[in-house]
């Protein structure tokens, strides 16, 4: 189905850099300019992160809580280590369970992984990772574009047994013009694997 990276909730030092700015989430298309699309999508995991999945002490702990970093990039790539900090540049914050509307460039873009921090203590941080291989194709032109929910089943290891892409263009269309109105129409382009 998907292409697999290793899910594995290793020690790291890898935090998500504030240096390392995230796709901007917007509630209107007053700062969007040309060339800029607005990008709706979704990121759900099965079972849902309980309290106990989540050990985060620090004045940083609400910023992760809850949150999946889907790490984008302009070019298809593998992660064949850990992120660095580089490749949280660009990324989109992901509210599990919750749609994301975010500022993007109108060009097509590539999920490469995502990333949940599930322990950040004195001892340091442990993190679980989540495949990526899909691609957004977003056309020169386009001012809103969903891209579906991406849907990850998991184990209590944080093992991935299973991911798709749900389609619920409807529901969200109906939310997207009444909280951003009408002015550019909402496109669906669903993700895709990288073949």
């Amino acid at each position: 189905m998907m292409r697999r990276l290793i899910v594995l909730c290793l020690s790291s030092l890898v935090f998500v850099s504030v240096d390392a700015k995230p796709r901007k989430a917007i509630n209107d298309f007053s700062h969007l300019g040309s060339g800029e699309t607005v990008v709706v999508g979704r990121v759900e995991v099965v079972p849902p992160l309980s309290e106990h999945d989540q050990r985060l002490r620090g004045p940083m702990s609400k910023k992760y809580r809850n949150t999946l970093f889907l790490i984008i990039d302009d070019e298809y790539r593998e992660l064949t280590e850990e992120p660095g900090w580089g490749d949280f540049k660009g990324r989109i914050d992901a509210p599990l369970g919750e749609e994301f509307i975010v500022q993007s460039s109108s060009e097509p873009f590539y999920v490469i992984a995502g990333m949940v921090v599930l322990t950040i203590d004195r001892g340091g941080t442990d993190n679980a990772y989540f495949p990526g291989g899909l691609k957004a194709d977003i056309r020169p032109g386009d001012k809103a574009v969903y891209i579906g929910t991406i849907r990850y089943h998991r184990n209590e290891f944080f093992e991935i047994t299973d991911a798709e892409i749900v389609d619920d263009y409807d529901r969200v269309k109906t939310e997207f013009e009444a909280r951003l109105g009408r002015k550019y129409p909402l496109r669906k382009s669903l993700l895709s694997l990288v073949p």
